[in-house]
């Protein structure tokens, strides 16, 4: 099964699971998910950072030259 497919399988799995989850494990899951996404976004702008002063570096090293 490619990309549309299993997309659509996946979302009938998770709509079946949340129907089964009482209240407070559907505020528990939220809860999950959104840090999930804090996560990543935090990971992002460290990845940027990163580059950030990796670049400054190189102009540095650059501007010695």
């Amino acid at each position: 099964m490619h990309g549309q497919g299993m997309m659509q399988q996946q979302e009938m799995l998770m709509t079946e699971i949340w129907e089964t989850l009482n209240d407070d494990q559907k505020m528990t899951l939220m809860k999950r998910m959104l840090d999930a996404k804090i996560m990543m976004k935090e990971g992002m702008i460290k990845h940027f950072q990163f580059k950030i002063e990796t670049m400054k570096m190189v102009k540095t090293m650059l501007d010695e030259c």
